[in-house]
């Protein structure tokens, strides 16, 4: 199977920039200036896979939660 980013031909660097460690760093260093929930959420979108949040809807698809 073809991962999707590969298939819709994007570049290395939107990949990295669209990858879950990515988002774990973005909401890491948002977690780190405000100590309250971040969450990591999944899209289903191949240009966004992955959004931080830090006020999740109830119907958003949570991946990680940081809470202090």
């Amino acid at each position: 199977m073809i991962n999707t980013t590969v298939r819709l031909g994007l570049s290395s660097k939107r990949q990295q920039l669209c990858s879950r460690e990515n988002a774990m760093r973005v909401a890491g260093r948002i977690f780190d200036d405000h100590p309250k929930r971040v969450s990591i959420l999944h899209t289903g979108d191949p240009l966004q896979p992955f959004r931080v949040s830090t006020d999740p809807s109830s119907h958003d698809h949570i991946v990680l939660e940081m809470v202090a």
